[in-house]
């Protein structure tokens, strides 16, 4: 069997999985919030118990399928120890981070966002830790398993184009919104048909994807140009924790909200990824640092050798 054929099919199987097993996670939460163990998770509705188990099954079917596709080393990947690891992940957050809370303060200025009347500053470290799982998730998966396998099949500029695509569709595949009245060994399953139903306006998600894909195209070229994950993962892990921090202090205040389109709009994908040309533009400045540094600045041998 073909990689490309093995990978489709472990992703099936992941959404299967979850969809198999998130009925019994979620009875097993109901049943110890009614004990008094964890009752903070029983006011989570069924598709959040869907969207986890998915994400954990593909994170422990990730090491059968790199069995599957006999990849012993990561440097199969084009991944190379790097000895500036740190550094990488520092300056990718700074990258990301500035840039973001630069474009959070204009949205500020000029009224397209407005202070919430209560700042609530707990869940930071909350967004914190997301930010860094996700980045450390989501990077192993795209920038290293399919980016490195899709890189020896089709070459470097094939492969980041072909992955950032996937890279933005993959986000817009989300549980349905609408309420679940009772759980049953099916309901899983209907979580699967209902994957679309909480997409945005058409004109939202065209742009959102936008940003997702020049994103991708930036964390391709972080990947490839330093073997490494260290890069994209700061950029990651600063894009998540600035568009995060701005949902939660700030308010999209623009009615009605495609007002100001094609050049803002209001972030989709659960707040997280903005919307208009100038957040594009924003990304684009920000692919503009990372090419300088790991042209100037990241003088690595395997840098050197790519």
């Amino acid at each position: 069997m073909r990689p490309l054929a093995k990978i489709l099919t472990y992703l099936l199987v992941v959404v299967l999985l979850a969809a198999v097993l998130s009925p019994p996670v979620y009875w097993l939460v109901q049943w110890l919030g009614a004990h008094g163990i964890l009752p903070s998770l029983t006011e989570f509705p069924f598709r959040r118990f869907f969207s986890r188990t998915t994400q954990v099954s593909a994170i422990v079917l990730l090491v059968p399928l790199l069995w599957w596709l006999r990849i012993r080393s990561v440097k199969e990947f084009g991944i190379e120890r790097n000895s500036h690891g740190v550094r990488d992940v520092i300056t990718g957050l700074l990258l990301a981070l500035i840039p973001v809370l630069l474009l959070g303060g204009g949205y500020l200025a000029f009224g397209i966002y407005a202070w919430k009347k209560e700042l609530n500053f707990a869940p930071l470290l909350r967004i914190l830790l997301t930010a860094g799982f996700v980045a450390l998730v989501e990077e192993w998966l795209f920038r290293g398993v399919l980016l490195g396998l899709a890189s020896r099949t089709f070459g470097k500029v094939k492969a980041a184009l072909g992955v950032s695509v996937i890279f933005a569709a993959v986000h817009f595949i989300k549980p349905g919104t609408s309420p679940d009245e009772a759980v049953g060994w099916w309901t899983g399953f209907a979580q699967i048909a209902r994957v679309f139903d909480s997409a945005p306006p058409l004109a939202h998600v065209s742009l959102g994807f936008l940003s997702l894909f020049v994103a991708g195209l930036i964390l391709a070229l972080a990947a490839l140009r330093t073997h490494s994950l260290w890069l994209p993962i700061g950029l990651h892990a600063g894009w998540i924790f600035g568009q995060q921090t701005l949902q939660l202090l700030a308010k999209y205040r623009i009615k009605p909200p495609g007002e100001l389109l094609p050049w803002v709009g209001p972030n989709v994908v659960s707040g997280a990824v903005p919307v208009g040309l100038v957040p594009v533009i924003v990304l684009l400045l920000t692919g503009a640092a990372v090419w300088f540094y790991v042209r100037h600045v990241s003088g690595s041998e395997s840098l050197r050798r790519s």
